[in-house]
């Protein structure tokens, strides 16, 4: 309940029109919903506002936590699973407050975080913006390690240069690989999703998340092509540093070092809004970047994240909201392109922020998040993006999905072991499902620019150069 409907509630006068509708996704995130919700409760705002959650059939207890413990929050139950853009569209397409806001249920905002979000919509300028973003940084807090280790080229099949393989990650004891920020380090998960691993370059940096207080004790299991050394580096207390060389060998094996307690901890950005590449690719702005003040000035961005955005409701209605089509993954950068074309602005707001468990309720890279990242890029473009960039992404994809195939088959000869085709049957059905859905897209193409008044070459002036 808001700080305003208190304070209504105790003076007994007419509750006025709330401004905004909260709108939460949820799926079987019992044990996500507590810490999302109680912050939503307290969300110090000049205004009321309404709160829907959206349960995609959940297969465990969230629509008994949300009876017993949130009562003030409505329930809009969905039968079957509808994905982040069906299942906000259930909500969405009901709301009649003049903003619409979006939050994941794997967010923790910061008790202004919401009004500080709708602020520019009042500020002089804001009958111009269609949407704003938050500023979006990783939960927990974590600490920066430096990694430098010897490398070796694994042939001709493979051109990386690779340090050592990396299988877990524990602190004081838990496992946190999928949670090791590995941007800078590593090439991307690689394995079996219920075994994933992580192979380094020779040097680069990685955050690992810690608890705020005391001494953190860290383990790694690896191994590498020989024996050789790993020097790991961090920030102690003060101006100080800390260093520790470890053994690595060709078997996997665990080593452990320890953190005293005096070691900054850091915020890590995850989104300041998006950016789309000239090959039609999205990105976060500022993604694991540590959070050292660089993105504090407001500013316009192309894109908004579908985590912590606002939106004008009569916008989103004309727009028809999300692609239900698009399910998971791109639907709130085509959004954000659509609300563009009708002319709109889109703006950053770096005081309205939000903590953010990653990837809490899909695993980046598995195939879920593989199938639907590929798909919608190409959907995406197909009604957004001009000709040239559509169908230069389009035919790219089966090109290099044959590529990929040829060089699968030759490498399994070379070494006279299995190919590895599931990556190459994943790209097939992205571009079948992308073929189902294309008479579908150039339809809604045709429908976007019926009604923009920005044309698709100056939109693309937006995009940026990998």
């Amino acid at each position: 309940m808001t700080t305003m409907a208190m304070n209504v509630a105790m003076t007994g006068q007419a509750a006025p029109e709330p401004l905004a509708t909260i709108v939460i996704v949820n799926w079987n995130g019992a044990h996500l919903l507590p810490p999302c919700l109680d912050a939503v409760a307290k969300q110090d705002a000049p205004f009321t506002f309404e709160t829907h959650v959206v349960d995609n059939a959940s297969a465990d207890d969230s629509r008994e936590v949300l009876a017993q413990r949130y009562p003030w929050a409505k329930l809009v139950p969905s039968d079957l699973n509808l994905g982040f853009a069906g299942g906000n569209n259930l909500a969405l397409r009901g709301v009649t407050t003049p903003y619409a806001v979006l939050l994941n249920n794997d967010a923790i905002p910061e008790p202004d975080w919401l009004a500080r979000l709708l602020a520019p919509f009042a500020e002089p300028g804001g009958n111009r913006l269609g949407a704003v973003t938050s500023k979006v940084v990783f939960l927990p807090r974590f600490l920066p390690l430096t990694l430098s280790t010897p490398t070796f080229s694994p042939g001709p099949h493979d051109p990386r240069e690779l340090g050592v393989r990396v299988s877990s990650v524990t602190v004081n004891g838990r496992e946190a690989l999928r949670e090791v920020l590995w941007e800078k380090l590593t090439f991307g998960a690689e394995g079996p999703a219920d075994a994933p691993f992580f192979w380094t370059r020779g040097e680069g940096e990685l955050c690992v998340p810690v608890p705020e207080g005391g001494p953190v004790t860290i383990g790694l299991t690896w191994a590498a092509d020989t024996a050789k050394q790993v020097t790991l580096g961090w920030a102690g207390a003060g101006d100080t540093t800390a260093t520790r060389t470890l053994p690595v060998g060709t078997e996997p094996s665990t080593v452990s070092f320890t953190v005293d307690e005096g070691a900054p901890r850091v915020d890590v950005i995850n989104n300041v809004g998006g950016i789309v590449l000239t090959d039609g690719y999205g990105a976060d702005r500022g993604y694991q970047q540590i959070d050292t003040g660089q993105f504090d000035n407001p500013e316009e961005v192309f894109t908004a994240c579908g985590n912590g955005m606002a939106m004008r409701t009569e916008l989103g209605q004309a727009l028809g909201w999300f692609d239900d089509d698009f399910f998971l993954y791109y639907e709130d950068t085509d959004l954000s392109w659509r609300i563009r074309a009708r002319g709109y602005q889109i703006r950053y707001v770096p005081g309205a922020v939000l903590r953010h468990v990653h990837s809490a309720s899909s695993v980046e890279w598995s195939p879920l998040f593989v199938f639907h990242t590929d798909r919608n890029r190409l959907l995406m473009l197909t009604k957004d993006a001009t000709v040239r960039t559509a169908v230069s992404a389009v035919t790219r994809y089966p090109l290099t999905t044959a590529s990929i195939a040829v060089r699968t088959w030759r490498q399994a000869l070379r070494s006279r072991s299995r190919p590895a085709v599931r990556p190459t049957v994943l790209r097939v059905r992205v571009f079948a499902s992308y073929l189902r859905l294309l008479p579908a897209m150039l339809r809604r193409r045709r429908e976007i620019g019926a009604t923009a008044t920005e044309r698709r070459v100056s939109l693309q002036s937006w995009l940026v150069e990998r």
